[in-house]
């Protein structure tokens, strides 16, 4: 439910689980939804609400949502992606029904995991039950960062709470776990059976979850640090992030198998150091002194205010229109995908499309991603 956030929530469980100071330094700190988050909130409600009009069932609450965020985030993409994670479900459920006449979907399903971790709940989008096979589907709208369902702790949690709410009704014996992210074609499942869920719930979540809630765990920096609402004071992290070379081969310079070890650690120091900068400009503006620092004027771009008046003023100094007006463009390719959609923009406009080799990245070994071979690579082996 929007407005609503449990001191440890699933979303948040991979940081939890690993830093267990995080949950109370940053209960103090006051959580900001993002533009990202509400545009998420809203293509839920889509999904959410297309799912209840196939069953016949009530959608208040998502029309609610949509009439407040839809004229703000809204897009022709919008539409697409979302029907693709409804045609996604629907084809699972179905599929349930044809093994299983009474499965069941349930669709935003309040979901309590108290009894492992304390004061905790949270919202599955999609819960489909059929004889033996539980399935939990959750919809992910970012496309910054694909993300698996395997050994993924927001899911387990997720279908943790599904189990204990229809466990006695239903004979689950076996659960699935599947994430749909279609803005970037991310389709993921994972499976296990109810035992390991619940072995996992016993031996690793429950204990992790009390020393997360007592608030006294160690800070420990890591990948999980990148949604972290006090990351930009973690004085650990900081420590972590200006002190990554231990390499001790050379004093002057890092050996390659270092440079690996720094550049794992890079995608966090950016994070790190621009949150940094964004809470020390906050704070200063609210009064906040650092010494040998000051607040400036940054610099500004000049702007006409009044278009039409400055050409007609051109145009009477005998100035050809052509030499102060410039022709009208075509927006770029993402903004024509968001109006129209991308698979509609692609089937009216491959033909006008290229895609030109990228320049050459540096990723880990599991991106999907096959290896860049350079021109050196290609002529090796030939010999003049």
């Amino acid at each position: 439910m929007p407005g609503q956030h449990a001191l440890m929530s699933p979303s948040a469980a991979e940081r939890w689980m690993n830093c267990p100071a995080a949950p109370r330094l940053e209960a103090a700190v006051p959580d900001r939804e993002s533009s990202y988050a509400q545009e998420g909130t809203l293509a839920h409600a889509y999904c959410a609400k297309k799912l209840k009009q196939y069953l016949g069932r009530p959608t208040g609450g998502e029309d609610r949502e949509i009439a407040e965020l839809n004229p703000t985030y809204y897009s022709g993409e919008m539409d697409e992606y979302t029907d693709t994670y409804v045609a996604i479900v629907l084809g699972k459920f179905n599929a349930a029904l044809a093994s299983t006449s009474d499965a069941q979907l349930l669709v935003e399903t309040r979901l309590d995991f108290s009894d492992y971790v304390p004061d905790a709940f949270g919202t599955s989008d999609a819960i489909i039950i059929a004889d033996g096979l539980m399935e939990v589907i959750d919809f992910k709208y970012g496309k910054g960062k694909e993300v698996s369902a395997e050994d993924n702790p927001q899911m387990k949690i997720y279908a943790l709470g599904a189990y204990l709410a229809n466990c006695f009704e239903y004979g689950i014996t076996d659960v699935r776990m599947t994430i749909v992210q279609p803005r970037i074609d991310n389709f993921s499942t994972a499976d296990l059976s109810a035992a390991e869920l619940l072995r996992w719930a016993e031996e690793e979540l429950r204990p992790k979850a009390q020393e997360a809630y007592r608030g006294y765990g160690p800070q420990n920096p890591g990948k999980w640090c990148q949604f972290c609402n006090v990351k930009c004071s973690c004085k650990a992290l900081a420590d972590r992030c200006t002190s990554l070379s231990t390499d001790n081969s050379d004093p002057r310079l890092i050996a390659p198998a270092a440079m690996s070890a720094v550049l794992a650690w890079l995608p966090i120091v950016k994070s790190w150091a621009t949150s940094v900068e964004e809470y020390a400009l906050e704070q200063a503006l609210g009064g906040v002194d650092y010494p040998g620092y000051k607040l400036v004027e940054g610099r500004s771009v000049r702007k006409i205010t009044d278009p039409e008046a400055v050409a007609s003023l051109l145009s009477g100094e005998g100035y050809d229109r052509s030499e102060y007006m410039k022709p009208e463009a075509l927006c770029n390719i993402t903004d024509l995908e968001k109006l129209v959609g991308k698979k509609h923009f692609a089937a009216l406009c491959s033909t006008y499309i290229t895609k030109p080799q990228g320049k050459p990245t540096l990723v880990t070994v599991d991106d999907k991603r096959p290896a860049f071979n350079s021109a050196t690579e290609d002529f090796k082996n030939i010999n003049i």
